[in-house]
């Protein structure tokens, strides 16, 4: 027999009882009451992980690598099903697909690493940041008191997403010295510090077990196609940035959990993408709405608006993602192609989010009753339709607000030019182009932002869904009141005010995008 064969057969054998081992154990532990049921999965988790360094020392074929993850997807699934491995699932209320996402994960890997598409270590850095990092996040998150928030229906707490980067962190730096030690220390720093945060990043982001698929590819992936570069250090200087910004939103309850993280994601991949023009618009424009719903708050409150809007104060993922989708895809247009119609369209996205936001906090305080944009009949405050001329004049001054915005980022530019050698400093991805005075482009984002503002009047007022409240008799956004439905009285049940947003930047994003073009 092929002493290869042998060897290889040697391994997965060792491999599977190694694994088989560890559940064992895990599960007698729960039964003897040594440790919790919420920690033998996680113990799983982290010994499991190990697999990775016996298929690098003893299996060559990369058919022989695949068998174990391969298996492994279906034990796992007719476990969860059947309640097989009890030292594997955890409390019945807690579980979900992770535990078959893992393998999956694994094999891809394999696939990849043992075909020669990606280094086999570092492959294997991605599975051990899943084990060790998620599995410590979650022990720690459970026993030590920190900040939490709710993610997707999960519970995610400061201290277990400070020890997922830690972890993620070591293991990178380790692995990095082990077996890439040519490198140096400060490369392997360099490595694992931005390596560390994707996975942080997309282990508190990514609910229903799905992070079992995203932290061990997302880091590995990143690990061998980013680290190696200068997009690196820009998502390093984009979370640098953003974190702190939307930790403090998140304390002052501006935002939801789940609307901290995504503006994180979206500041960051707008940074990387189009460089610090964008990123100044994006903080320029929630700060200024957070300081526009401030004024004559308690006017506000007399309104009684918190029950005809569908959502609260606070902004979650959607909301987020509805008014700064657009500009994402535009920055991502512009990176690929370079064409600077795309960052026109970026930044006339933001002008009709910043426009109608100021229209829509500030046109409720008019001393007279809105009107309904078609059928100029009065309305109450906070109906959708509802416009007054004090809500267009702050349109017009948000559409400006950003159109002085995007000039002002010329001056960046003589900055630039002063300290060139300073990566705060950087704007990448030949932004050296943009047109920051021209009057057409400054023409085009004024435009642009109040057309989306009167957009957003005009698809409430037509396509928004609007319900008549089975409470109170009044017309709201909102689908239910207290658990009760509501009868829908206009528009269509799936266009709500988050789709109305996303419509009323993509418009005249598009529109002004093609003008200059």
């Amino acid at each position: 027999m092929n002493s290869i064969f042998i060897q290889d057969l040697w391994g997965l054998i060792f491999s599977f009882a190694y694994v088989f081992t560890f559940i064992g154990i895990a599960g007698y532990l729960e039964k003897r009451r040594i440790i919790r049921a919420s920690m033998t999965r996680k113990l799983v988790h982290i010994g499991v992980s190990h697999w990775w360094l016996f298929a690098m020392l003893w299996i060559k074929s990369p058919l022989m690598a695949s068998i174990g993850p391969g298996v492994f997807i279906l034990l796992n699934w007719l476990s969860l099903r059947l309640n097989l491995f009890k030292g594997m699932e955890g409390k019945p209320s807690s579980r979900n697909y992770g535990t078959v996402y893992f393998p999956i994960s694994l094999l891809i890997l394999v696939l990849l690493s043992w075909n020669g598409l990606l280094p086999t270590w570092i492959a294997g850095t991605g599975i051990l940041i899943m084990g060790w990092g998620d599995g410590l996040a979650a022990i720690v998150g459970e026993s030590v008191t920190s900040p939490w928030g709710t993610v997707f229906g999960a519970r995610k707490s400061m201290a277990g997403t400070l020890t997922m980067f830690g972890a993620s962190f070591l293991v990178v730096l380790v692995l990095s010295l082990v077996f890439d030690a040519p490198s140096g220390l400060w490369t392997a720093l360099y490595r694992a510090v931005g390596t560390a945060l994707i996975g942080a990043f997309l282990e508190v982001s990514t609910p229903l077990g799905i992070d079992n698929l995203t932290v061990p590819l997302g880091t590995a992936l990143y690990l061998a196609f980013v680290t190696p570069g200068t997009v690196n250090a820009l998502v390093l200087i984009g979370f640098l940035f953003t974190i702190p910004v939307a930790f403090v939103s998140w304390t002052l309850k501006k935002v939801t959990t789940e609307g901290a993280l995504a503006g994180i994601g979206v500041g960051t991949a707008l940074f990387v993408f189009a460089g610090i023009g964008p990123l100044v618009i994006l903080f320029s424009f929630f700060l200024s709405s957070v300081f526009i719903g401030r004024v004559k708050k308690e006017k506000r409150k007399s309104l009684r608006l918190s029950s005809l809007i569908e959502k609260g104060d606070r902004r979650d993922s959607i909301q987020v993602l509805a008014n700064c989708g657009v500009a994402l895809v535009a920055s991502v247009l512009f990176a690929a192609t370079g064409q600077v119609m795309y960052f026109v369209a970026l930044v006339v996205a933001f002008s009709a989010a910043t426009a109608d936001t100021w229209a829509g906090e500030m046109g409720v305080l008019h001393t007279q009753k809105p009107r309904h944009i078609l059928t100029r009949k009065f309305v109450e405050p906070g109906v959708s339709g509802g416009v007054t001329l004090l809500g267009f004049f702050f349109s017009l001054l948000g559409a400006l607000f950003v159109a002085l915005l995007f000039s002002a980022q010329g001056l960046y530019l003589q900055l630039q030019s002063l300290f060139p050698t300073n990566p705060f400093l950087q704007v990448p991805l030949r932004s050296h182009s943009i047109p920051w005075s021209s009057p057409w482009a400054l023409g085009l984002i004024v435009v642009g932002g109040f057309l989306g503002s009167l957009l957003d009047s005009l698809l409430g007022a037509t396509l928004q869904a609007q319900y008549l409240c089975a409470i109170t008799g009044r017309v709201t956004e909102r689908p239910m009141t207290n658990q009760v439905p509501n009868l829908l009285v206009r528009g269509m049940h799936w266009v709500n005010n988050d789709m109305v947003n996303f419509l009323a930047t993509l418009i005249p994003s598009v529109l002004m995008g093609g003008l200059y073009l």
